[in-house]
C-alpha cells in the first residue's frame, strides 16, 4: 500500500500536534517565518523516500487507497477457513476493500495500529459464511497487516536537498561525482562534463540544455554565451593554493569570461538548482520523475522578478517531468504565486513557543492571514508584474474567469498578475497623472506602472448608449489611456453582473427560464428605482442577492462560447490579456 498523506508527531519541534502533509502535488511551499520548523518538515519527505517507515517512525498518521495487490498479499485466494469462515479469503473478503480510503495512526512503531475505512467499504461488508464478529476482527487483523508494511507513494525516490547556506567554489578534479546540500562537488561535475571524452559525460547538457535553462531563467537579466570550467593557472590575490584548481566561469556577449564563485549568491543558486534539475539524473541514470526535490530558501539574493521565474520554471519543469519539488520559504512571492495554482500546495508552519504547528492552506482567508504572520505589507504589489484594479471581490472572480477562458488557461493571478480593489466611490480619489501633479489624488502609478482598470460603466436603460460617462470615470480614462503599459475597461453594460447570460442565472436559481439580462438593464433592486424593475426582481423573483454568492457559483459554469456573445466582453478581454502578456514578456520585468 501507498501513502499518500503522512504526518509525524513527537518529532523535534512538532510536540503537540500532528504535523505533515495531507497530499500529494508537484510543488509544496512550506512557508513560515525562520526558525519555526521549516526545515524539520523535510525530514519527514526523506523519510517517504526510505523503506519499513511505519517500523523506522515512533508516530505517524497516514492515509492511502488499499491496491488490489496489497490486499491479495494478506488475503489468500482459493483459501477458507478460520475466522474467515468457510468462503474464499479473497473473493468473498478481501476483494471488498480493493479502493477504498484507508485513514490509520500508527504508534510506537507499528505497535498499537488503530485506522478507519470509507462508510462504502465498512469492515462488516457482506459477513456471510461465520461469525461476523470474528470476519470483522480478522479482516481488521489483516488490513494492519498492511498498514504495518506500507511505504509512502516517494518509496525509491532520490532525495535531492539543496541548504539556505549554499555556494559553489574552485574545486580539484575528483573522480566520484557527487552534488553535496551545501553545493560542493558542483565544479568537479561541470568540469568532468566540459573536458571529458567519455560519452556518459555529454557536453551538450552543459553547454546547451543547462545554458539554455539558464538564460530562459534569467531573461533579460542576464545572457550567458557559454559556460566554461578552466584550471587557474596562476596565483589570484595570493591565493597560491588555488592554483591547480578548477573554476566555473560564464561568457556573457562582449564580456570577458566572469567567474561563478565571484558572481553574486543568486545566480549560483540558478546554477545549482539546474545542476541537480538538469544534470544529477544523468549523472545517477534515473529518470526524472523519480526524484524528490527539497529546495530551501530559493529567494536568498534573489530578485523578485527573478525569483518569480526561477518559481515558474520549477513549476513547469515538475509538471511535465512529474517530479516533486518542496520548497521552503519566509517569502510571500511564493504564497502569491503558488497559492492559486492547481499543481501546488501550501503548508504554513508557525510555533507558539512550546511546540510547532503545520497547516495545509486551503481558503482564501487562511491566505490573507499567512500573509500578515509573514508581516507582508501593501507594497507587496510593488513585486507584481501588473495590476488590475477592480471594484470589488466578486468582479474579480468573475474577471480571472474570463481571463482563463479567453487565454486558455495561460494567465493566473497571483502568477502572471495580481487583482486589488478600489471601490466605486473611492474611484473619485484615484489617479494615475503625474504625482507631483495631483498631491491630492491616491497615485496608482506610484503602486505599479503596469495597470488597468475595470469599472461599471453605469449606463442607464433610459439614456442608453449616448448617456455620458461620471466625470470620475472619464477623468481617470483620459489619464490611463495615455499610459503605454495600461489600460482601462469601462463596461458597455450597466455593471458587471449584466454580462451573465440567463441560462447561468437560471442553474444559479434552479427554476424557470430567465431571458439574458439587457445591456442597459438595472440588475439590482435600487432604493429610488420603482420597485419589481430590477431584473433580480423581475426575472428572478428575487429581492436581495448575495454578490459574491453569485459570482462564485456562476463562474465556475462559464464557458468561451457562452461568454463571447455577450456585449463588447471578448474584445475587452482579449485586449486585457494582451496587457497582460505584455507585462509577462521576458523583457518587460
Amino acid at each position: 500500500m501507498k501513502f499518500t498523506s503522512i504526518k509525524f508527531k513527537g518529532y523535534r519541534c512538532f510536540q503537540d500536534e500532528w504535523a505533515g502533509f495531507d497530499a500529494v502535488k508537484p510543488i509544496t511551499v512550506i512557508i513560515g517565518r525562520n526558525n519555526v520548523g521549516k526545515s524539520h518538515l523535510l525530514h519527514l519527505v526523506k523519510m517517504c523516500c526510505e523503506p519499513d517507515i511505519v517500523k523506522r517512525n515512533r508516530n505517524l498518521q497516514v492515509s492511502g487507497v488499499l491496491d488490489e495487490p496489497s490486499l491479495r498479499g494478506q488475503f489468500r485466494q482459493n483459501w477458507s477457513g478460520g475466522n474467515l469462515g468457510v468462503y474464499d479469503e479473497w473473493v468473498h473478503h478481501g476483494s471488498y476493500f480493493i479502493n477504498a480510503e484507508l485513514f490509520a495512526t500508527v504508534l510506537n512503531s507499528g505497535l498499537q495500529i488503530d485506522f478507519r475505512l470509507d462508510e462504502t467499504h465498512p469492515l462488516n461488508i457482506k459477513c456471510s459464511g461465520g461469525d461476523e464478529r470474528k470476519i470483522v476482527e480478522q479482516r481488521s487483523v489483516l488490513i494492519k497487516n498492511i498498514i504495518h508494511s506500507g511505504s509512502h507513494l516517494f518509496l525509491g525516490f532520490n532525495f535531492r536537498q539543496l541548504l539556505a547556506d549554499r555556494d559553489v567554489k574552485p574545486e580539484l578534479a575528483a573522480i566520484e561525482l557527487k552534488l553535496s546540500p551545501d553545493g560542493s562537488g558542483a565544479t568537479n561535475i561541470i568540469n568532468r562534463f566540459i573536458h571529458s571524452t567519455h560519452e556518459d559525460y555529454p557536453r551538450d547538457r552543459i553547454q546547451v540544455e543547462m545554458l539554455r535553462a539558464l538564460n530562459h531563467i534569467f531573461a533579460e537579466d542576464g545572457c550567458f554565451t557559454e559556460i566554461q570550467c578552466n584550471v587557474h593557472d596562476a596565483p589570484q590575490d595570493g591565493q597560491s593554493h588555488l592554483l591547480d584548481h578548477w573554476e566555473i566561469f560564464l561568457g556573457e556577449a562582449q564580456k570577458n569570461l566572469i567567474s561563478l564563485s565571484n558572481s553574486g549568491s543568486g545566480l549560483k543558486t540558478v546554477f545549482l538548482v539546474l545542476l541537480n534539475l538538469l544534470v544529477i539524473p544523468h549523472i545517477e541514470k534515473k529518470p526524472k520523475h523519480m526524484y524528490v526535490y527539497a529546495f530551501e530558501e530559493l529567494e536568498n539574493n534573489l530578485h523578485p522578478a527573478l525569483l518569480r521565474r526561477m518559481f515558474r520554471y520549477l513549476e513547469e519543469y515538475a509538471v511535465e517531468n512529474n517530479v516533486h519539488i518542496f520548497l521552503t520559504t519566509h517569502s510571500s512571492t511564493a504564497l502569491d504565486l503558488f497559492g492559486s495554482s492547481p499543481n501546488a500546495q501550501i503548508v504554513s508552519v508557525t510555533h507558539d513557543g512550546k511546540s510547532a504547528h503545520a497547516r495545509t492552506i486551503s481558503a482564501h482567508f487562511d491566505q490573507l492571514s499567512v500573509i500578515a504572520e509573514l508581516g507582508a505589507k501593501p507594497s507587496d504589489l510593488l513585486q507584481a508584474n501588473g495590476i488590475i484594479w477592480v471594484e470589488g471581490p466578486s468582479d474579480r472572480v468573475y474577471l480571472n474567469k474570463w481571463i482563463e477562458l479567453f487565454s486558455g488557461g495561460k494567465w493566473r493571478e497571483g502568477r502572471d498578475y495580481q487583482c486589488a480593489f478600489y471601490g466605486g466611490s473611492l474611484l473619485a480619489r484615484l489617479g494615475v497623472a503625474d504625482p507631483k501633479a495631483e498631491e491630492d489624488f491616491v497615485n496608482l502609478l506610484q503602486i505599479n506602472p503596469n495597470l488597468l482598470l475595470v469599472c461599471d460603466g453605469d449606463r442607464t436603460a433610459a439614456k442608453g448608449k449616448g448617456s455620458g460617462l461620471k466625470k470620475r470615470v472619464s477623468t481617470i480614462k483620459q489619464q490611463v489611456e495615455s499610459l503605454p503599459n495600461s489600460h482601462i475597461w469601462i463596461t458597455k453594460a450597466k455593471e458587471i453582473e449584466n454580462y451573465l447570460p440567463g441560462e447561468l442565472l437560471a442553474d444559479y436559481i434552479q427554476s424557470g427560464q430567465p431571458k439574458d439580462p439587457g445591456q442597459y438593464e438595472r440588475f439590482f433592486p435600487a432604493k429610488k428605482s420603482e420597485k419589481g424593475s430590477s431584473y433580480l426582481e423581475s426575472q428572478l423573483g428575487l429581492k436581495s442577492i448575495d454578490k459574491m454568492e453569485l459570482a462564485l457559483e456562476t463562474a465556475p459554469k462559464m464557458t468561451k462560447e457562452m461568454m463571447r456573445v455577450r456585449f463588447d466582453l471578448e474584445k475587452q478581454i482579449t485586449a486585457i490579456i494582451e496587457k497582460i502578456e505584455q507585462w509577462n514578456h521576458e523583457g518587460a520585468e
